[in-house]
């Protein structure tokens, strides 16, 4: 017994440090991020090989069960074509021919664009409406607490999708999630800010947690895909839902989050810094790049399915260059970009995306799409690894250092891109075609790239810098500045 007991003290010892040095830890709180990251957009991208097949599918057995009804039914001759027969015997056959003709219908028209892309941009059109909440509320609540009930939300999204049946519960679960993804993008990219106040630290930390999203969405859609084609619907979204069970548990004994925690400095309100012109053509960049990719994933598998016949495992890694693409971007540039100019290199990723979405429609077969969409995906994970940084230290030169509200802004961005994008994606295929709708994305991305001159020196304006009162507040935001590191390099 008393072998066993020394054997528990030591054990229990044991976890207290560690706990100790991990609630103490820089590196296990940019850990928790990027592991949240992952599961958030796991989850976002899994879902989009499985949603539009999923409808279509949906969309059939009821056609089905309505033609039934009628004494008719369809088959599909093998080039997207749903083929409607009557059943009734009639000694005119004329008629009868007559009638397959004419009910000839696109695969395609079964399960609109639209229909799918509303239900994907609801998680974005959610998101949207809660940021400007959730950035002042987690400045004023601690970001602990926003990151640990963020990562509840969308375990609850998961767990939703994996037993809905229907359009309203699966609509439901893309929107759920986006009240969760809000509060884990905004407090967790806050968290580092605040955590790593050097630039090239801050820098190389937010690269690495981009890196889990990057992640996340990289194993998302094949993921989704093979788990939906060889188990089934409920698979990928019950083993999400485990997983971030498991994030949430240690977030809980490591951060400890509760409403408890109280902010040394009252932040910059949501409305000044939004009239500041930096952060408007920071966060513009960021809207234009991410709408490309937006637009991409409630159009291209239907378009796939369309003109190349694909199977549904091959709908998981049509995205999967995209993926990797960012993968490298957000983990590989960080550094580079700062050395670079953040400005050179968020402009020539809008003119390389630009390009990429004017040669997706030239494509015959899936191999055809892997560079573009590599470049796609290399070109906005540059971009958010350039910009995030940079709204960071916008905030600390020219406002206070309490992060919340600009990556509110950002996360604004990013809302509207895919609110915005899947929501009009659907009408516009539907009114010019798919080409014009990449082509189009195109000229936005190639025009709006000369406005990220205006980043080029936005730190010279000392009078913009916030004018701190007494020497607490003003001791309290020099422990969180180093201004030494502001003019290294840029």
């Amino acid at each position: 017994m008393d072998v066993l007991e020394k054997l528990s003290t030591f054990a229990k010892e044991r976890w207290v440090r560690l706990l100790c040095t991990a609630r103490t830890s820089r590196l296990f709180i940019l850990f928790l991020v990027f592991q949240t990251n992952l599961l958030d957009n796991l989850l976002l991208t899994a879902v989009v090989p499985i949603i539009p097949d999923y409808l279509l599918d949906i969309d059939k057995h009821e056609l089905e069960e309505s033609l039934h009804r009628k004494n008719e039914s369809f088959y599909e001759n093998g080039t997207g074509l749903l083929v409607l027969e009557s059943i009734k015997v009639s000694e005119n056959s004329t008629v009868i021919s007559f009638a397959k003709r004419i009910l000839q219908l696109p695969l395609a028209a079964v399960n609109e664009n639209s229909k799918v892309g509303w239900l994907l941009s609801s998680k974005a059109l959610v998101q949207l409406i809660a940021n400007p909440f959730i950035g002042p509320l987690s400045n004023r609540t601690g970001y602990n607490i926003i990151l640990f009930c963020g990562t509840l939300v969308v375990m609850l999204s998961s767990s939703t999708f994996a037993f809905a049946e229907t359009y309203v519960p699966l609509f439901l679960a893309r929107s759920l999630q986006g009240l969760g993804s809000a509060g884990i993008t905004i407090a967790g990219m806050s968290m580092l800010a605040e955590k790593y106040p050097d630039d090239k630290d801050r820098s190389r930390a937010m690269g690495l947690a981009m890196g889990g999203s990057a992640a996340g969405v990289l194993l998302g859609y094949p993921v989704g895909g093979f788990l939906y084609a060889f188990i089934g619907k409920a698979a990928p979204f019950l083993l999400i839902s485990s997983l971030l069970f498991t994030d949430a548990v240690l977030q809980l004994m490591v951060l400890r989050p509760s409403f408890d925690t109280k902010i040394a400095l009252e932040g910059t309100p949501l409305h000044i810094l939004l009239r500041d012109p930096y952060i408007l053509v920071a966060s513009g960049a960021v809207m234009f790049t991410t709408m490309s990719m937006a637009n991409l994933e409630p159009t291209v598998p239907i378009w796939v399915m369309d003109t190349m016949h694909a199977e549904k495992w091959q709908l998981g890694l049509v995205f999967l260059p995209d993926s990797i693409g960012y993968l490298i971007g957000t983990n590989g540039f960080p550094l580079v970009a700062r050395a670079v100019g953040r400005w050179i290199c968020t402009m020539s990723c809008m003119v390389l995306v630009g390009l990429c979405l004017i040669c997706i429609p030239f494509a015959t077969t899936i191999p055809h799409l892997i560079l573009p969409h590599f470049g796609l995906g290399l070109g906005l994970g540059i971009t958010d690894a350039a910009i995030m940084p940079m709204l960071a230290l916008l905030v600390d030169t020219r406002h206070v250092a309490v992060y919340g509200s600009v990556y509110a802004i950002a996360q604004l961005a990013v809302c509207l891109a895919y609110g915005i994008g899947p929501s009009i994606a659907g009408q516009v295929v539907k009114a010019v075609g798919f080409p014009w709708l990449m082509w189009g994305m195109a000229i936005l991305n190639v025009v709006y790239s000369p406005l990220c001159w205006i980043l080029k020196d936005p730190f010279a304006k000392e009078e913009n810098r916030p004018i701190l009162e007494d020497d607490e507040t003003q001791a309290t935001y020099t422990e969180s500045f180093n201004y030494k590191t502001l003019h290294e390099d840029e």
